[in-house]
């Protein structure tokens, strides 16, 4: 009987056998699943990064390109965003424009405007763009007038401001009178008239003197302003004396007269005299060896030499209600108020620099009526001296009558011829007539006739006068 024979392996040995067979299984299988396996997903990569600006007004357009390209031709997507702030043209584009916000804190504020790039693989990490965009807001420039100097005799003055804005924002203009450095606001009439940049200022000194002003344009964000001044003055005036005119006399020549500067005593900054009878203004002017002016020499004196309907180089119909110390004194007038006032309320002479036509005498129109005379010659076909002879008269133009004319004037009865009348009548005649002192006696008769109670004034109702020669 043959016996069997038993190998046996020791333990340690047999364990470091399966050991060796199970390594070589886990290579295999390692080996095969990298044959086998996706290579990593790779993020996208920004090939184009643009951008127009990097400053940009409030409301401005800003334009941005960002393009990229993924090596797994992974479909890409774009999202794009400030933090709320402006607005985006296409918010999911490559290209895109942002709108910058229409207000700002302060004269420039800084954005963040991002594009994060997609291309939807949860285990990459989507880049991201970002510009910095300063968003800043420009201050209108302002061209302003320079300080102006202008005569009162100046109708108004025309001052132009002009504006421009580089972020073409709509603009807007204001003008102020600062009171209180000049004339006040109802010293001065202001007119204006407005357009997209520029605005102009019609400007009428209501008195002498200086207007300060101030301009400002805005944009609805910043305001810019600029002060000047216009200086009115007001024309040297004389301080009295006589100018000489001429009037048509009968033969087609002219002859010369003189008439006072002003109201009597004729001196500038003195208020008129007012007298109670044409009689008391005849003989004051006879100890200046003068004499009442005859009405067609006031006349011609108040046209003036463009024949004017009142006594003034400004036009009544062109001014405010309230007219300061333009035209004359009268209603309307700093001197005589808005309403009815005493006739015997008259200004200094001299105190309203354009009451003139330009013949050089002044305050014709209001201020005191003013005692004159005329000649009253007879009628065509008179046989009697009837009526004939030196008249007293007075204008209608006074402080308490409003746009009585230069030629608006009343004359009284005549003081009776006494005497041969030649005729025709020569001017030297006509002339004596209006030379001849007054009789005192007939003065003292006449205060008690009706026929000449207009030679006297009513209490109250007193006139001036002025003298010629």
């Amino acid at each position: 009987m043959s016996a069997t024979r038993h190998i046996r392996c020791p333990r340690d040995a047999a364990r470091s056998l399966g050991l060796a067979v199970t390594g070589l299984a886990a290579v295999l299988w390692t080996s095969c699943s990298l044959v086998n396996q996706e290579l990593p997903n790779q993020p996208p990569v920004v090939q184009v990064r643009d951008v127009d600006t990097l400053v940009v007004a409030r409301g401005g357009h800003v334009s941005f390109t960002v393009s990229a390209s993924d090596e797994d031709d992974d479909p890409l997507r774009y999202e794009w965003t400030a933090l709320g702030a402006g607005r985006f043209s296409d918010s999911l584009a490559s290209r895109t424009r942002w709108i910058a916000p229409t207000q700002i804190v302060g004269s420039s504020e800084f954005f963040l405007v991002s594009v994060t790039i997609i291309d939807s693989r949860p285990e990459t990490e989507d880049p991201v763009e970002s510009f910095l965009i300063e968003v800043v807001q420009r201050v209108p420039v302002l061209i302003a007038p320079r300080d102006t100097v202008i005569s009162f005799r100046d109708p108004e003055v025309v001052l132009v401001a002009r504006a421009s804005d580089e972020d073409n924002d709509a603009l807007s203009f204001a003008w102020e009178v600062l009171e209180e450095d000049g004339l006040a606001a109802n010293q001065v009439r202001p007119r204006t008239q407005n357009a997209d940049s520029m605005s102009t200022l019609r400007l009428l000194a209501l008195v002498p003197g200086d207007v300060v002003l101030e301009v400002s344009a805005g944009d609805g964000a910043d305001t810019v302003k600029a002060e000047f001044t216009v200086s009115v003055l007001a024309p040297d005036l004389p301080e009295g004396g006589t100018v000489t005119l001429s009037l048509p006399s009968v033969d087609g020549g002219t002859r010369n007269y003189e008439i006072d500067v002003y109201e009597y005593p004729n001196q500038r900054g003195v208020a008129p005299l007012l007298v109670e009878s044409w009689f008391e203004a005849e003989a004051l002017c006879r100890e200046r060896d003068m004499r009442l002016c005859a009405q067609d020499e006031w006349v011609n004196a108040c046209r003036g030499p463009e024949s004017l309907p009142f006594s003034s180089v400004d036009d009544r119909d062109d001014l405010p209600e309230q007219f300061g110390l333009r035209y004359c004194n009268e209603i309307g007038s700093d001197l005589s108020g808005g309403d009815l006032v005493d006739p015997e309320t008259v200004a200094p002479s001299g105190s309203f620099p354009n009451c003139t036509s330009g013949s050089g005498v002044y305050d014709q129109t209001g201020n005191a009526r003013e005692w004159m005379q005329e000649w009253i010659g007879p009628a065509a076909g008179a046989t009697t001296t009837e009526g004939v002879g030196r008249a007293g008269g007075q204008s209608a133009s006074g402080t308490a009558f409003v746009r009585a004319s230069c030629a608006f004037n009343l004359t009284f009865g005549a003081i009776q011829l006494e005497g041969d009348l030649p005729r025709p009548v020569p001017r030297a005649f006509i002339d004596s007539m209006l030379w001849a002192p007054a009789d005192p006696a007939f003065a003292d008769s006449a205060r008690t006739s009706a026929v000449y109670q207009n030679y006297f004034s009513e209490p109250g109702e007193r006139s001036g006068f002025r003298c010629c020669r």
